[in-house]
């Protein structure tokens, strides 16, 4: 049996702050139609393919990559702090490690799930009186640092320590507060390692020896998926908008409450988050020739419509897709608030499609975790 691909090939969707190095292997994705020759159709992959495919093939390397750029992260802000880096560059630091984060935690599933990490290293918007109070608690420890409440430590607080220190006059910060940064970074990098190694568990775990596990884990996934959209869409820009709108409704002027301070770490968050979550819903033009095989790649939720039979589906769903890619690459610093909003409306076209039709061909009942409010 063959199909006639009507989707659109690929093309690069470039990252800001210079993070387009780093993912370029991830950013394959679709902005303009084109007929590609038949192919096979895609062979029908069962849930333990599924789950093989997100759990030993996609979240092991970005662990890996999370680990590995929290872990300079925290070199990084030791040799600021001994005066051998410089601030721009501690900061471009946290901007990859931010970056690495956000393509990890999207969607939040397995062990993201169960060690509520967002909560721990990524809880927003910022408190800053809470972490002038940690500040002077002087936490030495990993073990200090827990009684340190978590909108006071993590990537914000950290953000936040550096946007302080780049102020014109400031100057190099005290000891007391480089010391506090340092653990700050440590924590993050602890909260990294745990990951990795319980990514790297799952990695090896047998799904068809433990069926109710199966069964579990590939509802968490795609609730989780359907959870890291809504998370975007609403949360990150939708919401601080609309909240910015109404209460400036006579005069819209300040800057809107975004998870991130500077809009360059915002979009590239975006667009990161908007990866992961694409990779794991679409093919890309490759895979349309040489299926994913099963058990040995990641599936996207395409290839399993495309299993099952779910032709016009998969048509739709790819359509949905890709004028959310297409708006996203679109999107620049500089963009306005009616721009970002035109690209969450799109966003609700996918998660509408996902919620009334996918998730039902799929098979897959739809609810709520406990980690969709994190």
């Amino acid at each position: 049996m063959t199909f006639v691909n009507r989707f659109p090939p690929a093309a690069t969707l470039f990252l800001a702050l210079g993070c387009a190095s780093v993912w370029a292997h991830a950013t394959a994705t679709p902005v303009a139609a084109a007929v590609y020759a038949p192919v096979n159709a895609m062979p029908y992959y069962s849930l333990e393919n599924a789950l093989q495919g997100v759990y030993g093939f996609h979240t092991p390397p970005r662990a890996q990559r999370f680990h590995v750029q929290s872990a300079q992260l925290v070199e990084a802000t030791a040799g600021f702090c001994q005066g051998t880096v410089a601030l721009p560059a501690l900061t471009a630091q946290w901007q990859t490690t931010q970056v690495s984060w956000e393509a990890l935690l999207t969607p939040s599933i397995g062990p993201l799930v169960s060690r509520r990490s967002q909560r721990q290293i990524d809880f927003w918007p910022t408190r800053p009186a809470l972490i002038a109070r940690a500040l002077e608690a002087e936490p030495r420890t990993l073990s200090d640092l827990m009684r340190v409440g978590t909108p006071a430590k993590g990537l914000p607080a950290m953000e936040w320590l550096l946007a302080q220190w780049a102020v014109p006059g400031q100057g190099q910060p005290s000891a007391r507060d480089c010391r506090f940064a340092h653990l700050v970074a440590q924590g993050i990098a602890e909260e990294a390692r745990a990951l990795e190694a319980e990514f790297a568990a799952l990695a090896a775990k047998d799904w068809a020896a433990s069926p109710d596990d199966a069964t579990a884990a590939m509802a968490e996934w795609v609730n989780q998926w359907l959870a890291g959209l809504e998370r975007l869409r609403w949360a990150q820009i939708e919401k601080p908008i609309v909240s910015h709108q109404t209460s400036h409704a006579d005069k819209p002027t300040g800057k809107i409450a975004f998870a991130r301070l500077s809009r360059e770490s915002n979009l590239a968050g975006w667009q990161v988050q908007w990866i992961s979550l694409l990779t794991q819903a679409r093919l890309t033009e490759a895979q349309y020739r040489h299926p994913p095989p099963p058990g040995k790649a990641l599936v996207p939720i395409e290839a399993l419509l495309l299993g099952k039979g779910q032709l016009a589906l998969a048509g739709r769903w790819v359509t949905a897709l890709d004028k959310v890619t297409v708006g996203m690459a679109g999107l620049t610093p500089q963009s306005t608030p009616t721009q970002w909003l035109a690209v969450t409306q799109l966003m609700k076209t996918v998660s509408a499609l996902f919620q009334n039709e996918v998730a039902t061909a799929l098979d897959i009942p739809l609810g709520f975790s406990d980690a969709d409010g994190d």
